[in-house]
């Protein structure tokens, strides 16, 4: 079986394994999806994943058919609301579960971690997503956070938590989806940004048996370290840490040689201050180098030596970036920005779906083999056309006409120029509002 039949198969062979079980799926087992529709849960999930910026209505006929027999805006949206909140969540661990996963070293799962905003229809009646007009938005705007731990090496997401835009947590958000993980299979190591670098976070990737590469700045290594480092081209130290909720040095043991206590006030989230651990001991390594000149980066990980050498951390922290890429897809590619709901619910469902019909597209695009011509330049696969070619071949029935995918996708290509870098904009950035319910086709 080809690579994009085999895809697609995997996926129906989810969605079929979800609705096997309608408590996962339906908020009334009993009731809910237990009648014979045209919008069936199966056609719903189907819906959904091929959905792009267009209304209700244009979107139902371009799945079903322009006739009179099409289901109508309402049958629509009163079929959504049987689908549970852990329906498409967990069609995206089934999917991925299917695949292959692939390792740095033969051994270590990288997945990076980083954050996106996505703004929603204005609703001022809803506090936990509007933000009221200020210089950013003279009109004001509802905004949802999608926190999302992406695999690097297998380009595809692989949990999310998404939050109000009022009720931001990034730490907390990273905790949970980490816990989720656990420690099961291969090690993973995970990587993140500035946002994401606190001594919680590190705490909870060491007690799941994983590991961490986060970006800080210098303050931070200042705070650890107890001394500045801006007068430092390049570091690698080990540090231990004694943590403590208590500033008084009554309450302190005498400390291992090179060990630093680390008061952390109330305000300060830890969760491993209790009964068991009055104290926590944590060992961190600090690594700071040179990007460009008078530019530096500083990385805190707990990475071993005898694994990973100093000269290792520039190219693996700059593998990070796929993950910024995989966001500017599923934004600008695949419609996350136009949601068909205003209720916050509904706008999870959606990003959700995006999530899955990305993995299912980078599924097919990794096994598009594309032709070596005798160029200047490299050529690789336009991602723009090969995201919108799976999308159109997802919603294609399977005894209508098919469509060569992977023809279509190694027919439509760039040149690869590297080395290429612009200038970080340092202006006002424009704010993209939601394309209005009423001007859609």
């Amino acid at each position: 079986m080809s690579c994009f039949k085999d895809a697609k198969s995997l996926l129906w062979q989810s969605v079929d394994e979800l609705a096997a079980s309608p408590p996962e799926f339906a908020v009334d087992s009993g009731k809910d999806f237990t009648r014979c529709r045209k919008l069936s849960f199966k056609s719903m999930i189907h819906l959904l994943l091929s959905m792009e910026g267009d209304s209700i209505q244009e979107e139902l006929y371009r799945f079903f058919g322009r006739n009179l027999d099409a289901p109508s805006k309402a049958a629509f949206c009163r079929q959504r609301q049987k689908i549970s909140d852990s329906a498409l969540p967990s069609l995206l661990t089934k999917f991925n579960s299917k695949f292959h996963i692939s390792l740095f070293k033969d051994k270590y799962r990288l997945v990076a971690c980083d954050g996106t905003t996505a703004e929603i229809f204005r609703d001022p009646s809803d506090k936990t997503t509007y933000f009221e007009p200020s210089k950013a938005s003279s009109y004001g705007f509802n905004m949802v956070y999608i926190n999302a731990m992406y695999s690097i090496l297998d380009n595809r997401f692989v949990d999310m938590v998404i939050q109000p835009g009022r009720m931001l947590n990034e730490f907390s958000a990273f905790c949970h989806m980490v816990d989720s993980a656990g420690c099961d299979g291969p090690p993973i190591i995970y990587f993140g940004d500035m946002g994401y670098a606190s001594y919680n976070n590190f705490a909870h990737v060491i007690e799941n048996g994983q590991f961490f590469l986060i970006r800080a700045n210098d303050r931070m290594l200042h705070g650890i370290l107890g001394s500045s480092v801006e007068d430092l081209r390049d570091m690698d130290r080990h540090l231990d840490l004694i943590m403590s909720r208590s500033s008084s040095r009554k309450n302190r043991p005498d400390p291992e040689p090179g060990a630093r206590f680390k008061h952390l006030s109330r305000n300060c989230s830890f969760d491993y201050f209790d009964d068991r651990y009055s104290l926590y001991r944590m060992s961190l390594r600090v690594v700071r180098f040179e990007i460009s000149d008078g530019v530096y980066e500083n990385i805190i990980t707990n990475l071993p030596d005898h694994e990973f050498a100093f000269e290792d951390f520039r190219d693996l922290y700059f593998l990070r970036w796929n993950e910024e890429t995989a966001f500017r897809s599923i934004k600008h590619i695949l419609c996350l920005s136009d949601f068909h709901s205003r209720r916050f619910k509904y706008v999870v469902q959606e990003i959700w779906a995006r999530a899955i019909l990305y993995n299912f597209s980078t599924a097919i695009i990794s096994k598009v083999a594309v032709k070596k011509k005798d160029t200047v330049h490299k050529y690789q696969v336009n991602f723009t056309e090969a995201f919108k070619m799976c999308r159109e071949f997802l919603r294609t029935s399977e005894t209508g006409p098919g469509i060569d995918v992977t023809g279509l996708i190694a027919k439509c290509v760039e040149p690869i120029r590297p080395g290429r870098s612009f200038p970080r904009y340092e202006g006002k950035s424009r704010r993209r509002r939601p394309f209005s319910f009423l001007y859609r086709n």
